[in-house]
């Protein structure tokens, strides 16, 4: 993989970034990046909680991870494939990028999801999403939720915000997306996926195991997460 693969569109709206925990992730970001990431806040319906940097007008880093402040079961930690993290010893390995979502105009996720289903991928069950920012400002959005990784994370989620300021114009910046690859033995059906999703430009990698890997581009350098 290098820096030649192809740009992002401007329709990807955030790359996942799961966490064991939410305070090992930002040291991780701050280390690795060079930018220290500003906390979200709490997904109630999740069971997760959240820290943010931006990677560019409408685009931005979600780190993940399970709150531990939220009851069980955490309904969130499956498909971001948080639950990994659970297993013992897991608490110390690092932040991995599980999942990538597109921003879809509002109104538009039902035909969306329609397209990414004919296109062979199911998309999962629509649900309101919101958090709290420290600030108080309420977040709210519309996400079409998976029951497990998408072509095991190759495929993009779809998301669609209502109404507040997008979160990567609050968090920090520093840090920009550079390039976006996925990675899966079955490109065919990824790229088939993202035409779908109405991203047919991100480069598609044939791989023995689905992945995907990122170019941040930040005071250290171009570094692959």
């Amino acid at each position: 993989m290098s820096g030649g693969a192809t740009r992002p569109s401007a329709a990807i709206d955030h790359l996942v970034l799961a966490c064991a925990t939410l305070e090992s992730g930002i040291a991780w970001a701050e280390r690795t990046l060079g930018v220290r990431p500003a906390i979200g806040g709490r997904h109630p319906q999740w069971g997760t909680h959240n820290a943010l940097l931006s990677l560019g007008e409408g685009c931005y880093l979600e780190l993940l991870a399970p709150d531990p402040a939220a009851p069980e079961p955490r309904a969130g930690v499956g498909p971001f494939g948080l639950g990994a993290f659970g297993a013992a010893g897991a608490l110390d390995a690092a932040p991995r990028l599980t999942a990538w979502m597109v921003r879809v105009a509002p109104g538009g996720l039902e035909a969306a999801c329609s397209a990414m289903r004919a296109a062979g991928v199911e998309c999962g069950a629509t649900r309101e999403g919101s958090r709290t920012r420290p600030d108080g400002t309420e977040l709210r959005w519309r996400l079409a939720v998976p029951d497990r990784p998408l072509l095991g994370g190759a495929a993009p989620w779809l998301i669609e915000w209502s109404g507040a300021e997008h979160p990567s114009r609050a968090a920090p910046s520093g840090c920009r997306l550079s390039w976006l690859e996925v990675l899966h033995p079955d490109p065919v059906r990824v790229r088939a996926a993202l035409g779908a999703a109405g991203v047919p430009q991100v480069r598609v990698k044939q791989a023995r195991e689905p992945g995907i890997a990122a170019g941040i581009a930040c005071p250290r350098g171009v570094v692959v997460v």
